[in-house]
């Protein structure tokens, strides 16, 4: 028996200017994020800004869905997608605990 054969829509000549913009978008909205989460944990900006930058990370998270959708991507890589935002969001996180662990165990 012969596997059925999985046909993906093509991508409309259209679209192709706002996958553009929207893949473009999430590396400024990423770096945005990672930016002013930095920032305020080396407290070069206020504590009072840390919101604006969960919402770049949510822009670039929708970013990524507009993506994915307008690309017409299968399931393994949406999941990918969404690991990829969530590894966006936690990745500072992880960075600034780990250094953070280090300068404490270091202390001059």
């Amino acid at each position: 028996m012969v596997d059925p054969v999985m046909i993906r829509p093509e991508i409309a000549l259209d679209d192709f200017l706002p996958i553009f913009v929207s893949s473009a978008l999430v590396l400024v909205f990423g770096g945005l994020y990672v930016g002013i989460y930095t920032a305020v944990k080396v407290k070069l900006i206020n504590k009072w800004t840390m919101p604006l930058g969960y919402v770049f990370w949510m822009l670039t998270a929708y970013c990524l869905y507009l993506m994915g959708s307008l690309m017409h991507v299968g399931d393994f890589t949406a999941k990918a997608l969404v690991v990829a935002a969530v590894g966006i969001l936690l990745l500072p996180h992880a960075v600034y605990y780990m250094q953070d662990q280090v300068h404490q165990q270091n202390e001059h």
